[in-house]
């Protein structure tokens, strides 16, 4: 049984949903202990034993320590995950994204499955809908790991109550395209700007001219601060006017590249003017561009596990990519990985500015 100290690195819920993920992709079974103890409210929350839940009920695994606040759990997968419709509700605004995430790897080992999800769909912490549609999902395709989304109803913190459905789609043809032997030379290259998609969104209950303040002020910094000349004529805006039990304000920004993207958004909140809400997503999306990576932080972290997997099956033996920011949650997946995938090695190594090359090998 592998065994996990669930207070390592950023010592949140990220360990305990990869730790799953990586015990159903294996079949291993797993100790967490020091779950969330340095949190001011430790041990599971609802949103971890949601998780916890649905992978128990497509695995049928004996658990033990699955209970609120509990800050040591037993997860032993009884068998392979199994293929076909689930209805997972969080009961809170935790993250539906997190938990599809957590199940969507282990999901296309099986002939396909058919997910609904109730929660938040655009809360703090977590990656919005529009960041898996955008970005997540279309970078998995080539890897061949598939599936399709439909946000049938926003979920704003504090009352959640939102849902996404996704068809998961049977892994094929399982390679690291286009991150699989690249030169120092091919990870160094600047991020190819070709497209910038500004969504601008909120809830209907909210006055309409928030939805032009946002986007206007995404453009205006980007054309000022971002150092791209006419950046500016490559925007396209589309605003979203949704129903959503909380109110609540989104601005997502999709960078698109000949090959990759990028993503960065930001969620409104009482008191925080629209113009405020777009300057966040714009500076992040900024700070990005400055620095030229292939792939934004918070993909760097979500990327690593699958490509590890492929490795781990030896589809690839090589795998890099540059990260613009080395972030704690990405220590945390580096370090946890092999712990579940012998024979990977994942490595970083730190560039001028905060930016890191990513490694991911047979050891």
């Amino acid at each position: 049984m592998v065994v996990i100290d669930g207070s390592y690195g950023e010592g949140g819920g990220q360990i305990l949903r990869s730790s799953l993920t990586l015990s159903l992709l294996t079949g291993k079974p797993f100790k967490l202990v020091n779950i969330r103890v340095k949190r001011k409210k430790p041990g599971l929350m609802p949103q971890h034993l949601a998780c916890v839940k649905a992978c128990k009920e497509i695995s049928q695994a004996k658990t033990s320590g699955d209970t609120l606040g509990s800050t040591s759990l037993t997860f032993e997968p009884q068998r392979e995950p199994k293929s076909g419709t689930y209805l997972f509700d969080i009961g809170t605004a935790g993250a539906t994204t997190l938990l599809f995430q957590t199940l969507f790897l282990p999901l296309t080992l099986t002939n396909g499955a058919d997910l609904t999800l109730k929660g938040g769909t655009h809360v703090p912490y977590s990656p919005t809908y529009h960041y898996l549609e955008y970005i997540y999902l279309p970078l998995l395709e080539p890897l061949g790991f598939k599936a399709t989304l439909a946000l049938e109803k926003v979920g704003f913190y504090p009352k959640g109550s939102g849902i996404i459905k996704a068809r998961i789609k049977p892994a094929e043809d399982l390679k690291a395209h286009p991150f699989s032997n690249q030169t120092s030379k091919d990870v160094c290259k600047p991020f190819d700007l070709e497209k910038v998609l500004i969504v601008s969104l909120i809830s209907k209950d909210l006055p309409r001219h928030i939805l032009e303040r946002q986007a206007n002020s995404v453009i205006w910094h980007l054309k000022n601060f971002s150092g791209v000349d006419g950046i500016e004529q490559l925007c396209e805006v589309k605003f979203e006017l949704v129903e959503s039990i909380s109110p609540g304000t989104m601005v997502f920004i999709m960078l698109q590249g000949k090959i990759f993207r990028a993503g960065f958004s930001s969620l409104g909140a009482k008191g925080l003017p629209a113009e405020k809400v777009g300057e966040i997503a714009a500076q992040s999306a900024v700070k990005f561009l400055k620095k030229g990576a292939q792939v934004d932080p918070h993909l760097a972290d979500q990327l690593v596990l699958p490509l590890a997997y492929i490795v781990y099956l030896g589809k690839e033996t090589s795998i890099s990519y540059t990260t613009s920011e080395i972030t704690m949650h990405f220590l945390s997946q580096a370090w946890l990985i092999p712990q579940f995938l012998e024979d990977v090695k994942v490595s970083i190594e730190s560039l001028d500015n905060g930016k890191g090359i990513v490694k991911i090998e047979r050891s």
